[in-house]
């Protein structure tokens, strides 16, 4: 994997970002968003997340859901 030429606003943001709310470096963050927070769950069940109820963060913005998962990588 190489390093970007031009650093990003994401990378940026995720290097302020305290430790407490850094996701470990052995785990991935999926995301899934749906109209509900119930479609977003289940687009995250077709994707194979073991247990769709245990996600990490949640939010609901211009009224759709978004539901992140931390999962090992």
């Amino acid at each position: 994997m190489s390093t970007p030429l031009v650093k990003t606003l994401i990378d940026e943001q995720l290097d302020e970002l305290p430790e407490h709310m850094a996701v470990p470096s052995d785990r991935l963050l999926m995301v899934f968003k749906g109209l509900t927070m119930w479609d977003a769950m289940q687009a995250a069940e077709r994707a194979h997340i073991e247990n769709p109820q245990a996600w990490s963060r949640r939010a609901c913005l211009c009224g759709e859901w978004t539901l992140a998962y931390e999962v090992r990588a």
